[in-house]
């Protein structure tokens, strides 16, 4: 069998439309591996593809986030399995954000919680960091209208970020008393608000 990327795309879907498990997509990347009758051209994004799933616990997790990445990198060739998987992939970018706003670079530990509104996949993105509690970044995060509700702010492990917006975690490294509005269309300020220091 001649292995194409329709087929590792059509593999994809069936997965994002629950019509298959995980087990299926890493059966077929072990067969692909270990049958003779298996080939691909080389095209190092079918052979990517094929390893990474054949082996999710040294590559990334089979999840929907990461199937639809895969589906994204064989249509495209673009490749933000890292960005979605791998927490370190942001510190630099945290450092030269901190470096460009004048603040010291503060990282938190990811395994730490940071408050986040309920739906998260809204625009514009608003966030701003206060003096920890035990347990905490001091970071909270929401998108659209803030609300003054007890239940407006869930905690959440700091490291799931980087399956729902990885795209906030490059600000996560600014000190106490910062803040950060992003949106999906490029938009971004940064400035410090010393009250966020007294809360």
């Amino acid at each position: 069998m001649k292995v194409t990327r329709q087929n590792l795309i059509e593999l994809c879907d069936n997965f994002l439309d629950d019509k298959i498990d995980k087990t299926v997509i890493q059966n077929f990347a072990w067969t692909a591996i270990s049958d003779d009758d298996f080939e691909w051209d080389e095209d190092e994004i079918i052979s990517d593809t094929i390893f990474e799933w054949d082996n999710e616990e040294i590559n990334f997790e089979i999840n929907k986030t990461n199937v639809s990445l895969w589906k994204k990198r064989l249509l495209t060739e673009k490749d933000d399995l890292l960005i979605h998987n791998n927490w370190n992939v942001h510190i630099d970018t945290q450092k030269e954000i901190c470096e460009k706003s004048n603040s010291t670079w503060k990282p938190i530990i990811k395994k730490l919680n940071i408050g986040v509104s309920t739906n998260l996949e809204k625009d514009p993105i608003n966030g701003l960091r206060h003096p920890a509690e035990k347990g905490t970044t001091g970071w909270f995060i929401w998108t659209g209208e803030y609300s003054e509700a007890d239940d407006f702010f869930k905690p959440i492990c700091a490291e799931h970020l980087l399956q729902q917006r990885p795209e906030i975690i490059k600000y996560l490294g600014l000190d106490i008393g910062f803040r950060f509005l992003i949106d999906s269309e490029g938009y971004e300020d940064i400035w410090f608000d010393e009250k966020l220091k007294n809360i």
